[in-house]
């Protein structure tokens, strides 16, 4: 709990500074479904992300991220996995409507990967990988939207990460 505190500590201490930047910026939080895949077989947990964004223009911008990819366990308890990520991505903005959007992102995410098994040493990798991103943005008003997003935030340890989740985007 004490490591999950300070990289959320960290994650606002890197982004506090960005938000004086405040014309065009936003602060976006979503919740949802994380998926590891490992050869043929894949299990879903809960993904929660945070993020920090800001426009270059209309079309184009940069957003700093962080997302806990939920914690993986096998039915007798012997075996776990868990994810977090920090991300940096350039994000491009396609407006269908004046209310509807599409979004894509690359970047870079920096995954932090802890296996533990019982009568082993826990196995810590961090490795940066390419992050892919897709989705969509329905603004309900001119500061808030909601938002329906897929990430692919790479390979760790032969496992591939992603995460489907949906949230609300508060722009200044």
């Amino acid at each position: 709990m004490q490591k999950k505190l300070g990289f959320m500590l960290l994650y606002a201490a890197l982004v506090m500074p960005l938000a004086t930047h405040a014309e065009g910026s936003y602060f976006k939080a979503g919740v949802g479904s994380s998926e590891y895949k490992f050869e043929e077989s894949s299990e879903n947990k809960t993904a929660v992300n945070l993020a920090y964004g800001f426009s270059l223009d209309k079309n184009f911008g940069v957003e700093l991220g962080y997302a806990n990819l939920g914690k993986l366990k096998t039915t007798d308890g012997d075996y776990s996995v868990q994810t977090q990520s920090i991300y940096i991505a350039g994000v491009g903005n396609l407006p269908l409507t004046d209310a509807f959007s599409v979004f894509g992102k690359v970047g870079v995410a920096v995954n932090h990967f802890t296996a533990k098994e019982t009568g082993f040493a826990d196995t810590k990798e961090t490795k940066a990988r390419a992050l892919l991103g897709l989705g969509l943005a329905y603004n309900f008003t001119k500061e808030i939207a909601g938002t329906l997003e897929y990430q692919h935030f790479g390979t760790v340890d032969q496992v591939k990460i992603s995460a489907l989740t949906v949230g609300v985007k508060y722009g200044f």
